[in-house]
């Protein structure tokens, strides 16, 4: 019996022994490991995977959408191991060749000082040619996974803020669930036990720069692939970040990973540089995107890196109490006045209506006023001022009620505010409402045009004087202008004995208006110089007979000049008295012939006289008026009684005898006179 227990003792060690050395082998191969490291920071951030100190604000929420592609994390390579393992040389081994991945985070502000967050890894593809770890080389399937990573949980605190904010100060702690599941054996996915982490983070910020860095460990059970062992875990990272606008910041990385167990053996510490921008798209987006690369062979550092992210930030907190969160609150800090009155934008209406009334004085506070100048004071609008039952958009007089007179009795206007015919007389005192007045000086008053403002058969607009009648003697008796002199002589018609026939000024019957012989010309016309022959004698008792005969040839030719408006006439004498007495004595003659406008000067010298013209009329002028020949205007309609507007135009000037001027006394200075 003892015999037979003690064979199958003998057998069954000879079938253990011999499996159980060839297990221990075997090297090993725990895939329970993540590869890929770049751990997006979570909550607000100012770089990439280095931990800011800064936290979410109160109530404050943060999510961020992130993607990475990198290349060959994982190679197993061949070693110098007789004389340096830690010289590399090719690769034996792409484990994994590439992985496309993602990570969800998400962020919380509890208060003003504690954040907590979380964050999930989910890997779209993860490939290569896997590992055989009793050779090293690839294994026979290679590798592909997709699946989920381990949930990480954190909080961090703002442990320190400086006087100025300028430098902040944060602790950092949390743990990963192990939630990594996927095919292909779940490898390279995460850990299949929980870990801890914890950490420290250090930020500055003065104008467009910042600065940051981070330190901390990941605490775990240590896994052991071929020949590497990752295990405990020293976690560092430094970042700086400039602010180019804005939105635009340029950012720049360094982190890593060190073996503490290992004592940062070259294959378990992983470190890589990242650089990319962020870009902020509006109130709550923000995209970023970046590269890089690793900066070591170590499990876990790229060949290269490309990464994409979109963060959003929707300030759901409540600031000013509303009721409307801060990201739709166009006023977060003022709360909305619920008055049924656009009261989703969070801002409080005070002039709901936008009449610049507001709305506590505002007796139409949805109704704006319609600042028309009429009672604009109380917000609402007056539709029709006057209250004539005809809307101020159609009242052509909003503030006069319509008084219903014809022609217009509808239009919203009084007579008194209305010109039908748009000559400025308003109908109520217009004679004739519906014609226009013709402004032509002549009894405008009465809002009538007048055809024929002299009443002398002629119209005005073929009168050449329309105020001054014709006076129809058969002598040029169709242009409207009174001919008192058809001679032109200087004799008027009414004491002309031959108004045909001019007047001869030679001394005799030179006031009959005929012509005659004999006598002495004395006066004559030669252009614009009058020249006068012999000098006016004069006694103390004024101009002699022959004096006064000079003066009246002089008076007659200047007569019948009536082109001419003004004559100077100079003289001189050997005595400046006298040749002022005599100046004196010439133009009262020379006015009491009918002269109107003349200058008479004189001065010391030679005994001379003479005379030029000095103004005519423009040419086609009508003639002047004879004195009272002038059409007179009733006085009642010379003025209007009430105008719409002043007007300054004419349709002609009406022909008026002018006055004649005051003489001038005679200068004392000499002239020289042509004989």
């Amino acid at each position: 019996m003892r015999n037979s227990w003690g064979s199958a003792a003998i057998l069954l060690l000879a079938c253990v022994l011999p499996s159980a050395v060839a297990h221990a082998e075997d090297p090993p191969f725990d895939a329970a490991i993540d590869v890929q490291l770049f751990d997006y920071s979570i909550g607000p951030k100012q770089f990439f995977t280095v931990d800011s100190a800064d936290i979410a604000e109160r109530k404050q929420l943060a999510l961020d959408a992130f993607v990475t592609f990198m290349t060959k994390p994982f190679s197993v390579y061949n070693t110098d191991g007789a004389n340096d393992p830690t010289i590399m040389g090719d690769p034996r081994t792409q484990v994994v060749k590439s992985i496309t991945a993602a990570q969800l985070t998400a962020a919380y502000g509890v208060n003003d000082k504690l954040q907590i967050g979380a964050m999930l890894p989910l890997v779209f593809s993860l490939t290569g040619d896997g590992l055989d770890p009793s050779t090293g080389a690839h294994s026979m399937t290679g590798v592909q996974v997709t699946g989920l990573g381990d949930l990480f949980v954190q909080g961090k605190y703002k442990l320190w803020t400086s006087e100025s904010g300028a430098a902040r100060f944060a602790g950092t702690g949390g743990f990963t669930l192990p939630s990594s599941f996927g095919s292909d054996g779940s490898q390279f996915l995460g850990d299949d036990l929980p870990t801890l982490r914890g950490g420290l983070a250090l930020t500055w910020s003065k104008g467009p720069l910042s600065l940051g860095a981070d330190a901390g460990v990941i605490l775990r059970k240590p896994r052991t692939i071929y020949a590497s062992t990752i295990g405990q875990q020293l976690t560092f990272g430094a970042a700086a970040a400039i602010a180019l606008t804005d939105r635009f910041n340029v950012i720049g990385e360094f982190f890593g990973r060190g073996g503490l167990e290992s004592r940062f053996a070259l294959d378990e510490s992983p470190m890589e540089a990242v650089g990319g921008f962020r870009l902020i798209a509006g109130r709550s987006l923000a995209v970023t995107v970046g590269g890089g690369a690793g900066l070591d062979r170590a499990i876990g550092a790229p060949q290269a890196r490309f990464f994409f992210s979109l963060g959003y930030a929707p300030d759901v907190r409540d600031s000013d109490g509303d009721g409307i969160q801060n990201a739709n609150d166009k006023c977060p800090l003022v709360p909305e006045d619920k008055d049924g009155f656009d009261d989703r934008d969070g801002c409080p209406d005070d002039d709901n209506d936008g009449d610049r009334r507001m709305d506590n004085e505002d007796k139409c506070v949805n109704e704006a006023e319609d600042l028309d100048g009429f009672d604009d004071d109380d917000g609402c609008p007056e539709l029709d001022n006057d209250q004539d039952k005809i809307e101020d958009l159609k009242d052509k007089c909003p503030n006069d009620p319509e008084d219903g007179a014809q022609p217009y009795p509808t239009d919203g206007c009084p007579a008194n505010k209305r010109d039908s015919d748009g000559d400025n007389i308003p109908d109520n005192v217009d004679s004739c409402p519906m014609e226009e007045e013709d402004a032509d000086g002549f009894e405008d008053g009465d809002g009538c045009p007048d055809a024929d403002n002299d009443a002398d058969g002629i119209p005005d607009t073929a009168d050449r004087c329309p105020v001054c009648p014709e006076d129809k003697d058969g002598f040029e008796d169709t242009d409207g202008c009174a001919d008192d002199d058809n001679d032109k002589d200087g004799v008027p018609d009414a004491r002309d004995a031959c108004p045909a026939e001019a007047e001869t000024f030679n001394g005799v019957k030179d006031d009959d208006g005929c012509p005659d012989t004999g006598g002495i010309e004395l006066v004559k016309l030669d252009g614009d110089r009058l020249v006068v022959d012999k000098v006016p004698s004069f006694d103390a008792n004024g101009l002699t007979k022959a004096g006064e005969l000079i003066v009246a040839q002089m008076a007659g030719i200047m007569l019948a000049h009536d082109e001419v408006t003004k004559w100077l006439v100079a003289l001189a004498q050997t005595k400046q008295a006298d040749a002022h007495k005599l100046a004196t004595l010439v133009k009262a003659q020379l006015v009491k012939a009918g002269m109107r406008n003349v200058e008479v000067l004189g001065a010391a010298g030679p005994p001379k006289i003479g005379a030029i013209v000095q103004e005519r009329a423009e040419q086609g002028a009508a003639p002047v008026c004879p004195a009272g020949r002038e059409a007179k205007q009733r006085p009642e309609l010379v003025t209007p009684k009430a105008t719409m507007q002043q007007r300054s135009t004419s349709t002609g000037t009406p022909a008026v005898a002018p006055q004649p001027e005051p003489a001038k006394p005679a200068g004392d200075d000499e002239i020289q006179i042509e004989n």
